[in-house]
């Protein structure tokens, strides 16, 4: 089973510019908690499964969300992101596009891309909880 939160963040911060406020928001809350925590490491691989093997393993949460760039995201929905997804719930985690559970997308070509915001349960809830303070 998966961690239900974890202490690592993994996204390709380079996009930074391009990321919508609720993301922004909800990684400078992980690097700069308002709580006194300690900050989330940031580890950021570049290949969904390597990143997606650190978070099912040690927990957290892993981030390709939809910029002004690639408002569809970029990952494709049938071989990338469900395959992902179901793993990721089957360990007790959460998969999201930040506003559709993955696994309930239908697709409508092969080559469709979604958003992508998995890992712990607790850590994808915050994410979720940031969008949707940032949608009112």
């Amino acid at each position: 089973m998966m961690k239900t939160r974890g202490k690592i963040f993994s996204i390709n911060e380079g996009y930074a510019q391009y990321w919508d406020d609720a993301t922004k928001e909800y990684i400078h809350s992980k690097k700069f908690p308002d709580d006194g925590k300690t900050p989330y490491g940031a580890r950021y691989i570049g290949s969904m499964v390597a990143d997606m093997h650190r978070t099912i393993k040690y927990g957290g949460i892993f981030l390709y969300p939809s910029t002004s760039k690639t408002p569809s995201g970029k990952l494709r929905l049938q071989y990338e992101s469900n395959p992902m997804a179901f793993l990721v719930e089957q360990a007790g985690g959460m998969a999201t596009t930040g506003e559709t559970r993955i696994l309930d997308l239908v697709p409508k070509g092969i080559h469709d891309r979604c958003p992508v915001v998995m890992g712990s349960y607790h850590d994808v809830k915050e994410y979720l909880n940031c969008r949707a303070k940032h949608a009112k």
